[in-house]
């Protein structure tokens, strides 16, 4: 049999979902609706133990977003047509589940109207064991989150190196070098000596080449706002890993001259310090 549209709901909006859905039918519309067919019946059903229907819309009433509602939002994000939520009260969508071209039916006084011209406007059903089946299994890719800040990365990546580096810098006296971290809110000046004599010097500055939001490095001793660069660090969202990373390009600040390549900021520390090593070992023959 076919239904403009099928209702779920949760256990407290029964009395309210039954008004609607009275007005509804008044209105022309067919009904999908039973009185034990709540989000809990719905999300626990298999799909041959839900209703043999075909509809234009499932339609869930949301008044709070639980992992049934999430699941069907996620659908509707996702570009699934048959899922018509409509929102109880001022229930807002979850920056993660929502979308900016999507704009969801509320339960209020022009509901009945709003969804009857979504239903003169669809010609197209479909198994509501389907959609229900669909919505509840569907994974949504990964994405980046909305709260992903390159520039609070950033400044996360120059606080916890210049940390670093003023930490391990004193501890080369053992081994015959003064080492000196000058850590500003822009600029990282790490200068290692012998003698007097600069055997290794790196600036970490706030952006350069590759962008404001970057972390670039110079290495070697060089004029105050000369434009150079060793090689800049990018923040990214690595979705694989569900973390924010840095790409770095190195141009030579580690000598290798690769393809970009992600490290954390520890993994970063680590890399620059056992170049800087690399070249006092060098310097000592």
């Amino acid at each position: 049999m076919d239904y403009d549209v099928a209702v779920s709901f949760a256990e407290e909006q029964r009395d309210a979902v039954g008004e609607a859905v009275e007005a509804w039918r008044q209105r022309g519309l067919t009904v999908l609706h039973g009185p034990d067919q709540t989000h809990e019946w719905w999300s626990h059903k298999e799909s041959g133990d839900l209703p043999d229907a075909r509809v234009r819309f499932f339609v869930p009433f949301v008044s709070s977003v639980d992992d049934f509602a999430a699941a069907m939002l996620r659908a509707v994000k996702a570009g699934d047509e048959h899922v018509l939520p409509v929102l109880a009260g001022s229930l807002e969508v979850p920056a993660e589940l929502s979308h900016p071209h999507i704009a969801y039916l509320r339960d209020s006084e022009g509901l009945t109207e709003a969804l009857a011209a979504r239903i003169e406007a669809s010609s197209l059903s479909a198994p509501v064991a389907d959609i229900v089946t669909g919505a509840r299994e569907f994974v949504a890719p990964a994405a980046v989150p909305a709260t992903f800040s390159r520039y609070a990365e950033q400044d996360a990546a120059m606080r916890y190196l210049g940390e670093q580096f003023a930490a391990a810098l004193p501890g080369l006296s053992r081994r015959g070098f003064a080492g000196t971290a000058h850590v500003g809110d822009a600029r990282i000046s790490v200068r290692i000596e012998r003698a007097g004599d600069t055997l290794y010097a790196l600036d970490i500055q706030r952006g350069g080449i590759g962008g404001d939001e970057t972390v670039n490095f110079v290495v070697g001793r060089h004029d105050a706002g000369s434009a150079c660069s060793n090689g800049w660090a990018r923040p990214v969202y690595d979705l694989s890993a569900g973390a924010a990373v840095l790409e770095l390009h190195d141009l030579s600040v580690l000598g290798r001259g690769a393809e970009p390549r992600s490290y954390r900021r520890e993994e970063l520390f680590a890399a620059l310090w056992q170049r800087i090593n690399t070249v006092l070992a060098a310097t000592m023959g």
